[in-house]
This record gives C-alpha cells, structure tokens and sequence, in this order.
C-alpha cells in the first residue's frame, strides 16, 4: 500500500507530507487541496500507463485528470524555484517524481529520468479505480466500456461503466472474501452488490439488459416490500442517490486485495442514514485489505468511520484523517490530522473540522 505522499510546489501546498493508511479522509475548507491530493495520484498515473512520463515527463491533461498548463499547477508563492516535487513512498519503496518547471507547457520534464523497473505498482497496474464527484447520473441507458479508457480505469471516471461491469461480473466471486455480507452467503457480485446498497434504505433488486448491437446496457431497479418485490423502475425514476452510490459499492466489492480506490464525495445525493452507510461499508472495505482515499464533507461518513472503529471493524490505526485549511504564515495550504482512538473519539477538532452542526445548536440554544 502506499503510505505517504510529500507535494512540493504542487498547487496549493509548498511542502506538505500527506501521510496515507487503508482508509485515508480527506477534508476541509474549499479549495484547500484536497482534491489535489488526489489529482496527484491521477497525473502519475495517467502520465505511466499513457508513458509519457518515459519521453515527456508529466502529462497534465490526459483520460483522468485535465489541470491545464505547469502555470496552473505551479504554488504561485514560490520563490525562485522552479521544480514540482511528488514523492511516494509504498511499504519497501521511495518513489521521487521530481518535474522542471516550464512555462504554458502541458507537459513537465521529469529531472534524472524515470526508472521503469521501479514502478509503483498500485498506479501502473489494473487494480486501480476512480470516482469523480460528478458521477453519471440516472440513464436510460448506460454505455460498454471504452478500452482505451478502461485501461486507465476500469469503472470510468464518472462510473459509466459501472452497469457494464456489473453485467459482465454479475455471477463473478466478489474481489475480497471479507466483504461477503453476513446475512447473505452467496458470494456473487450482483447479489452482494444489492444486499450491501439496500443498507441505504430500501432493499433492492438490479435488472441489467445487454444491447450488444448498440453497445449499451439497459439498467432498472425493483424493491421488496411486504416480502413481494415491486415493478421494475427505470433508473430515471429512482432518483439520483441510487444511481450515483451504485459504482461506489461495485468497485469496492469488485477490487482485490492491493487495489487502490479513490472516491471524490462518497456522500452525494444520499439522505444522512445512507451517508452513515457509506462509512461504514468503506471502512469494512479498507479492513480488507484495498486501500481507499476518500474526499468528502460529510459528517454522517466520519461517523460511520468511527463506529465502525468502535464496533472493531477497522483498527484506529488503518484510518488517517486529515484536514486542510490556510496557513497564513506560509501562505500555503496545511494539514491537520486528528487521531481516531479504538472508541471513536477524535483527539481534536480543529476549527472547521465536521463542527458545524454544533456550531448551529449552540446558536439556537
């Protein structure tokens, strides 16, 4: 697994370390980086599989992640420095990307060349899923996978794929053992898949229609309800929270143990029960063993994090939580990271850490 990330010069951090765990929350004030946590990660990824990163250095625009011009990226409070570092470090490995600056450039020059016997194997590899904050919405229909997309990542950035997938795995093994729900035995994909999403709610049933011909797949939902199941809904009449939680809970039953899951707003049009869910679900998938990043603003999702780490269903240890706001006296972005105990208590709570609703009550009262 990957265990920090350092970003020197890279956006909005001058020199932050960003220490990494199985389950790793990334939060904070708006456009205090955490999504550029993130698109660090994508940018080496895209700029190794696309190899790039063999002739040209880092490709900035590219299938996962387009950030525009070295000019964009560039901390704009450097001083007489003109190189963007990114150094990864796994269990036995450093990897040190260190990339020349060059202005209007689309692509950095990596400085001291690039070590292809030396990868990092979770960025270069196939087990390796992104999600998108703005994911593929309620569809009539839902496109096959691309493969010059897929290739970069499996689900599609906006989780397009996600009913193709799940067509094509549906009667497949799930990818770690450990998330087979307790109350169902069937290890199958689709089976797990509604057993687990019906913890948001209401228990569901998924009906997927390949189109070979026109390369689509037709995707609709049925509930139980009494014990009877109901019509079957076309996705478009279900509303946005199934549809947009559907690719979190594929990828996550579908990865292996060593894959790499990066969700950007796990929380998005989910009622705060379903919010709680999530949370709970991504920490039993971090227990088993696949690494997953997540960026949110939610608190329903930390706290069903720290359940889970009361209930011992992840260690205080598998869990990094970080918070991002403005240093003013370094005039760049800083982390701060509060401790999560094995009763789910948090050593600290900075200012602006998930302390709104108390924030409200105490003004009401």
């Amino acid at each position: 697994m990957l265990k920090s990330i350092t970003l020197r010069n890279f956006k909005c951090f001058a020199n932050e370390i960003i220490p990494l765990r199985p389950l790793t929350v990334l939060s904070g004030v708006n456009g205090m980086g955490k999504s550029t946590v993130i698109q660090s990660l994508l940018v080496l990824r895209q700029s190794i599989i696309s190899h790039t990163i063999n002739r040209e250095g880092a490709l900035l625009n590219g299938p996962l992640i387009s950030l525009g011009s070295a000019d964009d990226i560039l901390f704009e409070n450097s001083e007489n420095d003109d190189h963007i570092e990114m150094l990864i470090k796994e269990d036995r490995n450093n990897h040190l990307f260190r990339f020349q600056y060059k202005k209007r450039s689309s692509t950095l020059p990596l400085v001291n060349g690039y070590k292809p016997n030396n990868i990092i194997k979770v960025l270069s590899g196939q087990h390796f899923y992104y999600l998108t904050a703005e994911r593929s919405g309620p569809r009539i229909s839902f496109p096959f996978a691309d493969h010059e997309i897929e290739k970069y990542n499996p689900i599609g950035n906006t989780g397009e794929f996600c009913s193709f997938l799940l067509s094509r795995h549906e009667r497949s093994e799930i990818g770690a053992m450990q998330l087979l729900y307790q109350e169902e035995n069937i290890p199958e994909l689709r089976k797990q898949v509604e057993t687990w999403m019906s913890e948001l709610g209401q228990v569901l049933q998924i009906h997927l229609n390949e189109y070979p011909k026109m390369d689509i797949v037709g995707m609709e939902f049925s509930f139980i309800r009494d014990g009877l199941p109901s019509m079957n809904y076309r996705s478009t009449n279900v509303g946005f929270g199934i549809t947009y939680s559907l690719p979190i809970f594929v990828v996550c039953l579908l990865a292996k143990p060593g894959s790499l899951i990066l969700i950007e707003n796990p929380e998005a049009h989910l009622h705060p029960k379903g919010q709680v869910a999530i949370g709970k679900f991504l920490a039993r998938t971090a227990s088993a063993g696949i690494q997953v990043i997540i960026e949110t603003h939610s608190d329903h999702i930390l706290n069903g994090i720290r359940i889970s780490a009361k209930r011992n269903e992840i260690s205080p240890e598998s869990v990094a939580l970080h918070f991002f706001d403005y240093d003013p006296h370094k005039h760049s972005s800083r982390r701060i990271s509060p401790q999560l105990d094995s009763d789910g208590r948090l050593d600290q709570w900075p200012e602006g850490f998930f302390d709104e609703w108390e924030k409200g009550l105490a003004e009401l009262l």
